[in-house]
């Protein structure tokens, strides 16, 4: 499958007088944490997409697999309910659909803080969180940043050979009196295994966090951007485009862990989103 670069909110597609364009969601019922796809039902070539918003958020529009289509990120902290997605179109006419977010279950679990970042001591989780929230500003920062262009053209690939997942997305981790919510996937790994890219992209970050460890970030495009966190070593640099399947890292416990393995997390738009959603909308289940 192959993904064609567009210039962002000025889109031109082929539509006939009596098309009738509607907008798809999916999944229909998202909740927080959930990324979701909007596609235009019955949109061709000459339409052209002026303005697209999801509550007061730009929407960016591409074509992949012959659809029409944008990501959009729930946060998982996002206000339960109803928000509007609309899609003006340059020949006058203006799409609407209301967007349900429902509340995701609450689950929790213990989790002690490493010897080596203290122990579960008050002083270790004070300075756990903070670097947490530093960190967290950082690399929202850097995948906040939307370029109006498609890296990636292929299918998403997972990121370890033989995946076996450890831990999943959206959790709260009691830890020493903090409540931490585990915003990705971990996969089963030791030390040294190959860590790859899960599709085309450019690396933006190659850097050693107090509570990511090693990790790096990979930009592919119209604000989507996938995290490899707890590395032992990297194979990339900032700025090298990387291909799907690629290797660009080897497993580690570095930074909060309580043994190796691979976070992978995946953003859209700067929100941390749930990589088995994700996956799930392009036809890989894990």
């Amino acid at each position: 499958m192959k993904l064609i670069t567009l210039v962002m909110f000025f889109l031109v597609f082929p539509l006939s007088a009596d098309a009738g364009v509607l907008i798809k969601v999916d999944p229909e019922f998202p909740i927080q944490g959930e990324p979701i796809s909007i596609t235009l039902i019955g949109a061709n070539s000459t339409t052209t997409i002026s303005s697209a918003t999801i509550g007061k958020q730009k929407l960016n529009f591409f074509v992949y697999d012959n659809k029409i289509m944008a990501l959009h990120g729930i946060d998982l902290g996002a206000k339960v309910g109803t928000s509007t997605i609309t899609i003006k179109l340059k020949n006058g006419e203006s799409l609407t659909k209301e967007l349900v977010v429902n509340k995701r279950p609450t689950v929790e679990a213990h989790i002690d803080i490493p010897q080596k970042l203290g122990g579960n001591t008050p002083q270790a989780a004070k300075k756990l969180v903070t670097n947490l929230i530093d960190e967290q500003a950082i690399v929202t920062k850097i995948t906040s940043v939307v370029r109006p262009k498609a890296f990636w053209k292929e299918k998403f690939v997972l990121p370890v050979k033989n995946p076996v997942v450890t831990d999943t997305y959206g959790y709260s981790r009691n830890t020493v009196g903090y409540q931490i919510a585990h915003k990705g996937l971990d996969f089963r790994a030791k030390v040294g295994d190959e860590v790859y890219s899960i599709n085309r992209g450019v690396v933006r970050d190659v850097k050693v966090y107090p509570t990511f460890g090693r990790t790096i970030i990979v930009d592919h495009g119209f604000g989507l951007y996938s995290m490899y966190l707890h590395l032992s070593k990297a194979r990339v640099v900032v700025g090298q485009l990387v291909l799907p399947g690629q290797l660009i890292g080897l497993a580690g416990d570095s930074g909060y862990t309580t043994g190796p393995h691979l976070h992978l997390t995946i953003r859209v738009g700067g929100v941390s989103i749930d990589p088995q959603a994700f996956y799930k909308l392009f036809g890989v289940n894990i």
